[in-house]
């Protein structure tokens, strides 16, 4: 008889075992991926994706093992999966309308690869403590990743180069942006660990980490977060007061009162602290207070929502926006493709900044790799499809958590109300921010949405997916090649970015023949190369070889579009002397409003490609132009100076060539006394550079003097 409890306990031990162990690898992953840093990778963001895919590949495959250990494999599947497939079909047919199919499918398996974490987890949470398990890793990890941000602070470590106080701010997540999001959304859901935890000191914990992020949130000074934060309460309280479930509130409501008086106190103390005050209220103060003289009271509130809106980059996102719908006008099905507004946005910008009824100081933006709205960005990459699918799971999401709030208990209604508070935090954000496109962030929605629709809160909403014998092994097999293959992908692209990185480094160094292989063997394992194209051209015109250089920067005219590249292209044309390409890639710049250098460049190319032209009266007012909007700039006179002299005006070639021999002169001596100042390795070899390269020039203009009559 014993040994017959003993066979069954056994027995029931191994049935329970792979759903615990795969709990405990999900627990390892959402407490260490928001942490994690590569050494050599400056963008955090893309160690974690790496980093992610191969995690998620492994997870994978411990999902899948059971079935070779049990008959039958029942997977618990939520519907929402269902509208979920629908996303991922329209990301796949974004891709025939987009610049880069290749970008579109390394998007694509990041998608899938979050929804088939998303069924994970709703598979394999099972109890409270798979709960607790899983959100009190994320709460460590906000806690460590929140620390090492108030040590940036306070200028203990390093934080962004060149900064201090809030703008030193990177964390674990590369922004203080990044950070403010990712403890925003997870406030509320941290309160189930409140709730959940037995211990004391449990409680204690998840209280002092709940204060803490609150007041991170507070420390990264992100609008967007202060205005989404009461939101999400407000809507928290009401959906309490649908629901009433009281017994949980009242068996913890010693430490939910502590909890809110503490928030309520770190609240009051920050708008009375100095800390709070921006660096730059005093402008935005007084304008405020200009208008308010004059202003109605509403007036007055309009003008400071719409102050606030612009000291947050109001107007920029609004550019941003502007672009994204340019976008979704012309491919209103499909999209540009899933990844790809990165790609076409400055070919965009440069159409749109042309436009009449543009307004010029919306023009004035960097290039942007996000549309900073996910909806924009979502219907600019996948088209009306795109929108409809993302519409149609969020309701399957938001009819599932309802129906599940009335089918359970009060606990466990609490518990969903609060996971349902961080969902809602992070798509209220969204609609100003890019979340999905930050690892941290959308692992915690992915973590949210399958904890809610796990079988923890029941069977509503949901399916039993039953794979018995060799078709729970077939998929297991299918899981393990796909886990193999993107693990394969993306430990070639680690090391394609760090080759990248190497021969950058040796490139900006002026080791060109060291650096063009090195950049060379990163293109080859790289699945979808964007910038190396242009770090090899660079290194391929130091080399003479103009003909694979111009290859090159023709694919990064598509796959990284920039107004570097831009204008390197456009010089490369000119010295190859094809005037009438180099004018065509110029008007992409020329209509957008550039960084004084940029703009010196373009207006110099133009003048040069004059000269090619045989244009010389245009080429001469162009270089006038120039010389009376940038005085300083000594290369107008030099190809003033060169024109004059070939036309057979002495005069007024030497009066151009003295006053650009008197301005090298002038930065030769301001350069030589700089380097003579202790600096970096990398600043003295730049200004080694200069200082050789206004040598020649000089050289050059004493000769060209010396042969006018």
């Amino acid at each position: 008889m014993s040994g017959k409890l003993h066979h069954e306990a056994s027995r029931g031990a191994s049935c329970v075992s792979p759903g615990r162990t795969q709990v405990i690898a999900i627990v390892a992953l959402v407490l260490l991926l928001p942490l994690l840093m590569w050494p050599g990778l400056t963008d955090y963001n893309y160690a974690k994706t790496i980093v992610g895919l191969i995690a998620i590949s492994v997870l994978l495959v411990m999902w899948g093992a059971r079935v070779w250990r049990e008959p039958c494999w029942t997977i618990h599947t939520p519907r929402v999966l269902i509208a979920l497939m629908g996303f991922i079909v329209a990301g796949a047919l974004s891709a025939i309308s987009a610049s880069s199919g290749r970008v579109v499918a390394q998007s694509l398996v990041l998608v899938i690869y979050f929804v088939l974490l998303f069924w994970m987890i709703a598979d394999v949470v099972r109890d409270r403590r798979d709960v607790m398990w899983i959100l009190m890793a994320l709460l460590v990890s906000g806690v460590l990743a929140s620390c090492y941000g108030m040590l940036q602070y306070a200028g203990v470590v390093g934080g962004s180069p060149g900064q201090i106080g809030v703008n030193a701010i990177i964390s674990t997540m590369g922004n203080r942006n990044h950070l403010g999001g990712f403890l925003l959304y997870l406030f509320y859901p941290g309160v189930i660990v409140l709730l959940a935890a037995r211990s004391r000191w449990a409680k204690t914990f998840a209280l002092l980490a709940l204060a803490l992020s609150f007041f991170m949130m507070l420390v990264v000074r992100q609008a967007s977060t202060r205005v989404t934060f009461p939101f999400v309460t407000l809507c928290l309280v009401a959906i309490w007061l649908i629901f009433r479930p009281a017994k949980p509130i009242r068996a913890n409501r010693v430490w939910l009162c502590a909890l809110a008086g503490i928030v309520c106190a770190i609240t009051l103390l920050w708008i009375t602290s100095p800390l709070s005050t921006h660096q730059d209220t005093s402008e935005s103060t007084s304008e405020i207070s200009t208008q308010s003289d004059e202003d109605s009271p509403i007036g007055t509130i309009q003008s400071w929502f719409s102050t606030r809106w612009k000291d947050n980059s109001g107007q920029e996102r609004m550019w941003f926006w502007q672009i994204g719908k340019r976008m979704l006008t012309d491919h209103p099905i499909t999209g540009v493709g899933l990844g790809n507004y990165k790609l076409d946005f400055f070919r965009y910008q440069s159409a749109a900044a042309s436009a009449d009824d543009v307004d010029d100081d919306m023009s004035d933006v960097a290039r942007a790799a996000q549309a900073h709205s996910e909806p924009v960005q979502i219907g600019a990459e996948l088209g009306s499809v795109g929108l409809f699918t993302m519409l149609c799971a969020l309701g399957t999401l938001a009819v599932s958590l309802w129906i599940r709030l009335k089918h359970n208990n009060e606990p466990e209604q609490l518990e969903l109300m609060l996971l349902s508070c961080g969902i809602l935090a992070f798509l209220v954000h969204s609609l100003v921010s890019f979340p999905a496109h930050v690892v941290g962030s959308s692992l915690e929605l992915v973590v949210f949405c399958g904890v809610a629709c796990s079988a923890r809160y029941g069977q509503s909403m949901s399916t039993a997916l039953k794979l018995c014998h060799w078709k729970g092994k077939l998929v297991h097999a299918v899981l393990v090649v796909i886990a193999v293959a993107v693990s394969a992908i993306a430990v070639a692209d680690l090391c394609a970015n760090w080759l990248m990185e190497r021969g950058f480094s040796q490139v900006a160094s002026g080791n060109h023949a060291v650096g063009e292989p090195i950049l060379q063997r990163s293109l080859d394992l790289d699945f979808a190369p964007r910038q190396t194209y242009y770090y090899l051209a660079a290194a391929q015109i130091q080399l003479g070889n103009l003909k694979e250089a111009q290859e090159n920067l023709e694919r990064c005219m598509t796959l990284f579009p920039d107004t570097e590249v831009v204008l390197t292209y456009s010089e490369l044309l000119v010295d190859m002397q094809e005037p009438a390409m180099a004018q065509s890639v110029l008007d992409t710049v020329l209509h957008v409003s550039l960084q004084e250098t940029d703009e010196q460049r373009a207006r110099f190319l133009e003048g040069r490609i004059a000269v090619q032209e045989k244009e010389y009266d245009r080429a001469i007012r162009l270089f006038e132009s120039l010389a009376v909007d940038h005085p300083s700039y000594e290369m107008s006179y030099v190809a003033l100076g060169q024109i004059y002299a070939g036309l057979g005006a002495s005069a007024l070639a030497r009066t151009s060539f003295l006053r650009a021999l008197d301005l090298i002169t002038q930065k030769l001596a301001s350069v030589a006394s700089d380097s003579s100042l202790p600096s970096l390795l990398s600043e003295t070899q730049q200004d080694r550079q200069e200082i050789e390269l206004m040598t020649r020039q000089i050289e050059y203009l004493r000769e060209q003097l010396a042969t006018l009559p």
